[in-house]
């Protein structure tokens, strides 16, 4: 992908923007490199000399994806609050934040998770990914305030595994702030029931 990096920013940015909407529109299946290029006026064989074939340029994205959601949390700032559910809707706000920011990547990460091939969908929601959210927003000192300490490590997950259907959910045309809103009930009723009384005043 030398010959791609070698363009100036602007023309990346058309290209990659071109391919996530497509992939995001059609589905990996579905999308051509045809749909691509002419969406972002260039030709075929341009695309193929920058990417080589269709998975290079498809897993190209996903990383690039996976890239620009990691720099969307603030480490500093999270590492700052005390609560394991403050952090997880600190980092959800960070990261719908950047969603909106970056709309092809918003659409094309949704359009990931609902892909029916695994492989594709693990490379978004892969454990790699997964172990380092973990580590912004789950503490070992987390697990006493926890009726059944064993229980943080299992709320990390649902609450990713929920991460996911957000995801499908936007795919589906479901608006930003409905979908925080409606979480921010979730982590406050899931504290209410999971937690130690001592640790809801």
């Amino acid at each position: 992908m030398e010959k791609f990096f070698a363009l100036s920013n602007e023309k990346q940015d058309t290209i990659r923007n071109a391919a996530l909407a497509c992939f995001a529109k059609y589905g990996y299946e579905k999308a051509s490199i045809n749909d691509i290029a002419a969406a972002a006026g260039i030709s075929k064989a341009s695309v193929f000399q920058y990417f080589g074939n269709k998975q290079a340029l498809y897993q190209y994205l996903l990383d690039y994806c996976t890239g620009q959601m990691k720099q969307a949390y603030d480490a500093n700032t999270l590492e700052k609050n005390v609560d394991f559910f403050d952090r997880v809707w600190d980092a959800s706000v960070m990261k719908v934040e950047n969603l909106k920011k970056h709309p092809y990547i918003a659409s094309f990460i949704a359009s990931a998770a609902a892909e029916q091939m695994p492989e594709l969908k693990d490379a978004i929601f892969s454990a790699t990914n997964e172990k380092f959210i973990e580590t912004l927003v789950l503490h070992e000192e987390d697990c006493r305030k926890f009726k059944r300490p064993g229980d943080a490590k299992l709320m990390f997950r649902m609450l990713m595994m929920l991460a996911q259907g957000m995801s499908v959910q936007l795919e589906n045309g479901a608006d930003y702030d409905d979908i925080m809103k409606e979480f921010e009930k979730i982590l406050n009723m899931l504290k209410c029931n999971f937690y130690k009384e001592e640790y809801l005043l």
